[in-house]
């Protein structure tokens, strides 16, 4: 699978800047060949909405996601968008939706981690998705879901051929990102891929360092913290580790204790 990420700094507040910035980084993956297309958390608005105005929230059908919608389908490019979500009975969430290179919206995730100030204007999800696309089945997750060992391995146990996942990450956690990622990859035999944003909002530092691990853990590509636009080959559906086997060696009937300890 051929993914473009697009690093960049979202203008707060500025969704036309940042629907321009996409637009741009879409036609340049459309002449690389890329299957897919990656952005950053909250691409279309910035990350601290509540500092401008909570109302830059739209719902799936809102006017920056079909134009989004109709780019992909020109460019003939599957997208990854991360918006906030206005909800039907009015709830916001940080979620990602995944379109079709037909412009075709194929799902909607809503992030379950929340991170720090975000409960002030986001609900949390309550689902991890696997979507099937003519790429593969793909599973997505929203940054603060990396540190949680549990949202990767539902998406594999669900029969994710790939997790992508949209990331506001930010300084001081640069070694959590790159340890975390390299886990994931390599506790699930699944390959996993973050685009991490760049630029600063109120006293948070965000770091780029976009990346990809194959399913052996092997670092595919990682950016620094500069605005950029790359393209990867990932493979999927690689073999796995016959003396491994972790799907089949897991003990489910031994991690109640998990759930029974939060009571």
């Amino acid at each position: 699978m051929r993914v473009t990420f697009g690093q960049f700094d979202p203008v707060l507040g500025n969704k036309s800047n940042n629907v321009n910035q996409m637009i741009r980084i879409m036609e340049q993956a459309s002449k690389e060949a890329a299957d897919i297309v990656i952005f950053p958390e909250l691409s279309l608005t910035g990350y601290f909405i509540q500092d401008v105005n909570t109302n830059l929230a739209e719902p799936i059908d809102g006017e920056s996601i079909q134009i989004i919608q109709e780019k992909s389908r020109s460019l003939n490019v599957h997208t990854i968008l991360p918006w906030p979500e206005l909800a039907d009975d009015g709830s916001v969430y940080n979620s990602a939706c995944l379109i079709s290179d037909t412009g075709v919206i194929i799902g909607t995730y809503r992030k379950v981690h929340l991170y720090g100030t975000e409960r002030e204007v986001f609900a949390a999800g309550n689902e991890f998705n696997v979507f099937d696309t003519k790429l593969g089945r793909i599973g997505l997750m929203i940054c603060f879901d990396l540190d949680f060992p549990e949202s990767t391995r539902i998406l594999n146990l669900k029969g994710a051929d790939i997790v992508l996942s949209p990331t506001n990450n930010m300084g001081p956690y640069q070694h959590y990102h790159e340890v975390y990622l390299q886990s994931r990859a390599m506790e699930n035999e699944l390959p996993i891929a973050s685009c991490n944003r760049i630029g600063r909002e109120r006293e948070l530092i965000f770091f780029g360092e976009s990346a990809a691990y194959d399913a052996y853990g092997n670092r595919l590509i990682k950016l620094d913290n500069k605005a950029a636009i790359q393209t990867v080959e990932i493979p999927i559906n690689e073999k796995r580790d016959p003396n491994l086997k972790y799907n089949e060696n897991r003990s489910p009937k031994n991690y109640s204790e998990l759930l029974n300890l939060n009571k």
